[in-house]
């Protein structure tokens, strides 16, 4: 059995998901956009964005967040967030600009970096690539190319990142506006992570609600 999420629905849960399991509301923005650019190209974004929020529970996501300064980047506890390092990565897109290639350390789930870089593909109308394992995703303006081993598209992580522009590519995809189609029993997990984001009733907001407690006529 599935369920139809529009692009905004799956963004929109996906922020308050990612919220709900201890992520600033900065970076519970970028999880949500990830994971609608994915679905756009039919790309499992939201169930792969789930999978990696599951894996931070509990953990200190101080220690998933990329140490720029080394080559490759790492992350002091191992494994890179590829949310916020996509977004590290697109503040640093200069660099790629110039024709300097930025190489990662053992990341989690790179597809959803990959997404992180094509919002910034967009918004600098250029390509840029990302490699893995021999996977090699082409992020453009408006569309995307996926060539190397679909097989390994969704490892949940790698050893080796890439990140890189390029100039001489065509894209063979462009994103749909169309719902997405997800299984009922991972939107049912999304929906009941997104939810913890509520604040629970008090005697004051019951109190509060319909037509107010003040008179302000």
């Amino acid at each position: 059995m599935s369920y139809r999420l529009t692009l905004a629905e799956a963004e929109s849960y996906l922020r308050k998901a990612a919220r709900a399991s201890g992520l600033d509301w900065g970076i519970a923005e970028e999880a949500g956009k990830t994971a609608r650019w994915l679905a756009a190209f039919d790309l499992p974004g939201p169930e792969t964005m789930l999978s990696h929020l599951q894996n931070l529970a509990g953990k200190d996501y101080a220690e998933y967040i990329p140490q720029c300064n080394l080559e490759p980047w790492q992350a002091s506890g191992g494994v890179l967030c590829p949310v916020i390092t996509g977004a590290a990565l697109a503040d640093r897109a200069a660099i790629m600009l110039k024709g300097h290639p930025i190489k990662l350390g053992r990341t989690a789930y790179p597809l959803l970096l990959a997404a992180t870089l094509g919002q910034a593909a967009r918004h600098y109308q250029t390509v840029f690539v990302t490699c893995w394992s021999g996977v090699r995703i082409d992020c453009f303006e408006n569309g995307l190319r996926i060539e190397g081993k679909r097989e390994n598209l969704l490892l949940a992580e790698v050893d080796h990142v890439c990140c890189c522009r390029e100039e001489k590519s065509t894209p063979q995809q462009l994103p749909s506006t169309r719902a997405y189609s997800i299984d009922a029993a991972i939107f049912k997990r999304i929906d009941a992570l997104a939810f913890k984001t509520c604040a629970p009733a008090t005697e004051e907001s019951r109190a509060g609600a319909g037509a107010g407690l003040t008179d302000n006529d």
